[in-house]
């Protein structure tokens, strides 16, 4: 019965060790790409800083960086960078692409443009490398949140013009048409006004009064009058 329970014992906690294995391996935030698809697929990401990790179950110096890497995956500053790993025995035609000549090599990419290259188990060196295009990369979305910002509110701006072009030109139009119904108004208005003279003129027995227009008519025919004289 002794035995019975130390073996039970043994089961429970190689099954607990199982499981916190499998814990801690779903909660790793580095990928491992174990085709070169899934590594052309990864470069792809548009606008993500994405770090490459070269390492080999052979290489001493790949198995001590490991720890480190799982920390900085793991590190808020660089949650935008998506960490992905590269065993070059298991995708050697990658690492062979990627002119890998030394272990373990970072390289760290974005739109598929490799923007910087390390290698040697160094972990400040890739913590400096990682920093610096992180800022990079923080200071141009930056730079596109303010261009876009800008380019709204310089929309608005047009619209609003726009918008106030529109109605100087119909305030105008307006102003025009009102000028000249008021100038057709007084026109008919004086045209009645000088029909009534001539009718009361008319009733009166009076020679009727040439209008300002009909004495510039007259002027005109005396002119001619005279320069028809002047030929005989």
């Amino acid at each position: 019965a002794t035995r019975r329970r130390r073996r039970r014992r043994r089961g429970m906690s190689t099954r607990r060790r199982a499981g916190g294995a499998r814990k801690m391996k779903a909660f790793s935030r580095v990928e491992t790409l174990a085709t070169a698809t899934a590594f052309d697929r990864a470069l792809r990401r548009k606008d993500q800083l994405v770090l490459v990790e070269f390492v080999s179950n052979y290489s001493p110096s790949s198995k001590s960086m490991a720890p480190y890497m799982q920390t900085l995956a793991r590190t808020a500053e660089f949650k935008r960078i998506r960490f992905v790993r590269v065993d070059i025995e298991a995708v050697p035609a990658v690492a062979e692409k990627c002119n890998v000549k030394a272990l373990p090599t970072y390289q760290l990419y974005k739109n598929g443009e490799k923007l910087e290259e390390m290698s040697g188990a160094l972990p400040s060196k890739l913590v400096a490398m990682l920093k610096e295009h992180n800022v990079k990369d923080a200071a141009g979305g930056l730079k596109k949140a303010l261009g876009l910002i800008f380019a709204i509110v310089g929309g608005i701006v047009g619209v609003i013009k726009l918008k106030h072009e529109v109605e100087a030109r119909e305030a105008r139009a307006i102003k025009e048409e009102e000028a000249r119904v008021l100038a057709e108004r007084t026109r008919k208005q004086k045209e009645i006004e000088e029909r009534r003279r001539r009718v009361a003129q008319a009733e009166r027995g009076l020679p009727a009064t040439p209008t300002p227009e009909e004495e510039d008519d007259d002027d005109d025919e005396w002119e001619d009058d005279d320069e028809w004289e002047d030929d005989e």
